[in-house]
């Protein structure tokens, strides 16, 4: 069948996180999607990510978490430390309310790439940049033009292509926002071990803060992030990432200026911390048979270690509203489609919204340059009113199961 005359069901834009994990949910449920990807392969950037309580119960559902967790280490605990390695608050997470807690760093490449191997082989298309998006009629189906010449239909269309999202930007949402800092992330390693405890560890500064998050007894995350009043271009030549990295880690613990000499350069990254609040009277995150997903839907800061997990709930969302609609068989009218899109956007917004504004407080307070106000955070604020609570209680949402698959005869 010629491409340009076949309707496809869903055509999901980017293989990241979001991408990965809807198609997955959609495949376990009887709906075969397509999916876009601009990048020759499977893209990792970012290094790692650090999973919480609620992306476990996700991957867990989509049947993949203990394979992905036994090649990451449970992190026992939280420590937040001042730049001269004193300790401001930690808690152990088996001594919190609400448990158990899950945390781990997961490399990225792994959650990609274990994501991916559960998807039939002609799921993701890969070099499918798109130059232009078109309706065919109001509720007809997208018309989507690639580089290449090639045109994909498609009934549904989802954006899940990042913070920069051309499907975002095409229903007229606004761009996402600067927060004000920038952030260096990497994958050290280290053959011979490391001495890092199996802690969430992060170090303040003024205006700067360091972490490190073990993965393994071989590997850990790392991240340093600062504030920059003018964001700029991205750049890619690892020494002048070095030499700026190394400009913002006076008086911080002498082991970070080990990290980057450990770093395989495929592993580094440089970018703006950006978030967008998709408050009332803007324009809405679904249209017409099309909406977003992850960072495209909900960009947030990293603050509380959320934008991933909160990727990986939309799958189940979207599974859950979107994909009985699909699996009926027949051709459902636009009506219906959108009815269960504004559905899973309403959910997903309530509850990301909320993350994403307490993300960027925290951020705020993390981030801070007034000298009085840095000696207040760090001998009252940290101590006395930051608890377990400020990091756990977002990580404990279920965003439950899947839809049965109603495509297996019962």
């Amino acid at each position: 069948m010629d491409e340009s005359s076949q309707v496809h069901d869903l055509v999901i834009v980017g293989a990241g996180v979001a991408g990965l994990a809807i198609a997955a949910a959609m495949h376990k449920i009887g709906v075969n999607a397509v999916i876009l990807e601009q990048s020759p392969t499977l893209r990792s950037t970012g290094a790692a990510i650090t999973l919480w309580t609620n992306a476990w119960r996700v991957l867990d559902v989509l049947g993949v978490g203990d394979q992905v967790r036994e090649k990451h280490s449970l992190l026992t605990g939280i420590r937040v430390w001042n730049m001269r390695g004193e300790l401001l608050k930690g808690f152990e997470l088996d001594e919190c309310p609400g448990g158990p807690h899950e945390i781990r760093s997961v490399e990225r490449r792994v959650l990609l790439e274990t994501l991916a191997s559960i998807l039939p082989k002609e799921t993701i298309r890969f070099d499918s940049r798109i130059v232009s998006i078109e309706r065919e009629s109001e509720g007809g189906p997208f018309q989507l033009t690639l580089s290449s010449g090639a045109v994909i239909r498609s009934k549904v269309l989802i954006g899940a292509d990042g913070v920069n999202s051309v499907v975002a930007k095409w229903m007229g949402l606004a761009p996402a926002r600067y927060a004000g800092y920038m952030a260096v992330r990497g994958l050290a390693e280290y053959q011979e071990g490391h001495s890092h405890e199996f802690a969430l560890a992060q170090y303040l500064g003024t205006g700067t803060r360091n972490g490190v998050v073990p993965i393994s007894r071989t590997k850990f995350y790392w991240f340093i992030v600062y504030n920059k009043a003018n964001p700029d271009a991205k750049y890619a030549d690892p020494e002048m990432v070095k030499e700026e990295m190394m400009g913002h880690l006076e008086g911080f613990p002498e082991f970070m200026r080990d990290v980057f000499d450990h770093t395989p350069m495929e592993t580094l990254s440089r970018g703006q911390i950006m978030d967008r609040w998709n408050l009332p009277g803007r324009a809405p995150p679904v249209q017409s048979c099309v909406t977003l997903a992850g960072d495209a839907f909900h960009p947030m800061t990293p603050n509380l270690g959320q934008g991933g997990c909160s990727a990986l709930e939309d799958a189940i969302i979207l599974a859950r509203t979107l994909g009985p609609v699909l699996v009926q068989g027949g051709n459902p009218n636009a009506t219906v489609i959108t009815k269960s899109l504004e559905e899973y956007a309403a959910e997903r917004n309530r509850r990301t919204l909320a993350v994403t504004v307490k993300s960027f407080i925290l951020g705020y307070l993390l981030m801070i340059t007034f000298r009085p106000f840095v000696y207040l955070r760090d001998n009252y604020l940290m101590p006395k009113f930051v608890s377990p609570t400020t990091y756990l209680n977002q990580t404990m949402y279920d965003p439950g199961q899947l839809p049965v698959d109603q495509t297996v005869p019962k």
